[in-house]
């Protein structure tokens, strides 16, 4: 697998680009990494996945080659020797943020939690869910899927998917469900304290692949590493997440074309 090429002026002129297309449906526009306001868009007609890379030319990525999320075919899969450390720790009054796609945790100056990729640190700066799973296995979608997105100093991107089924209760879980934002827009505060490593284990597998952001502007470049096992929640857990966000916001899955899945035996 090779080092991620990811270069950070691509994301700040994507991000530069913006555009006055409005929504037919409704004239609201939503913000990005560096709070450029870029077209409305969603997971249907007009504004769905397949319209993406027309409704302005600051997501012309989402028709490039290498997008995320993929089909992860585990029959294809080879072993990667990438060296990967995680950090994490407790931390408390982290904002929840209903952003109208998917509610999302962001973590602030001073809540900062890493990983560090072949001697890179890359700090944690917010976690999202979608339901349905985006990434597949071998065909097969999960009943959700969280996104941790982590970004390194010089802007690189790496994101740890874990995928999200329904079983027992989940306590990392249970903790934000006391605190949804169930009107878009709205941002609450996590008071108790969360830690992401309860959605990992000590010793972890991961697929890992070089992919895009799921959503638009679709960057690619970014190095996804996708959780084998997978975690559970009851099915009032996965509601209470699921019912204040679209019917689904999971982008389907694209063409891995000329790409390479590898697999990491231990985070």
């Amino acid at each position: 697998m090779r080092p991620i090429q990811f270069i950070v002026a691509t994301l700040l002129l994507s991000l530069t680009l913006a555009c006055n297309t409005t929504s037919k449906k409704e004239n609201t526009k939503h913000k990005e990494h560096s709070g450029t306001e870029l077209a409305h868009w969603g997971y249907e007609g007009e504004e769905g996945p397949e319209e993406w890379d027309k409704l302005c030319p600051a997501y012309s990525d989402c028709r490039g080659h290498h997008q995320s999320p993929i089909d992860i075919s585990s029959d294809l899969s080879t072993t990667s020797n990438i060296e990967i450390h995680q950090n994490y720790s407790y931390v408390s009054g982290v904002d929840f943020v209903n952003n109208g796609h998917s509610i999302q945790v962001n973590f602030n100056k001073g809540q900062e939690n890493k990983i560090n990729i072949e001697g890179k640190d890359f700090v944690l700066k917010q976690f999202h869910f979608h339901f349905p799973s985006e990434h597949t296995i071998d065909g097969k979608e999960l009943a959700g899927e969280a996104h941790f997105v982590h970004v390194s100093e010089d802007g690189h991107i790496s994101v740890l998917g874990v995928f999200i089924e329904e079983g027992e209760p989940n306590e990392f879980i249970e903790k934000l469900t006391h605190h949804i934002p169930t009107e878009v827009g709205k941002k609450t505060i996590v008071t108790e304290s969360i830690c992401a490593q309860s959605a990992f284990s000590e010793h972890d597998e991961f697929y890992i692949y070089e992919g895009s952001l799921t959503t638009p502007p679709c960057t690619e470049g970014v190095h996804w590493f996708v959780r084998k096992t997978h975690i559970q929640a009851t099915h009032e857990q996965l509601e209470a997440l699921h019912k204040v966000m679209p019917k689904h916001n999971n982008r389907p899955v694209q063409p891995i074309n000329d790409r390479k899945i590898g697999e990491l035996a231990d985070l």
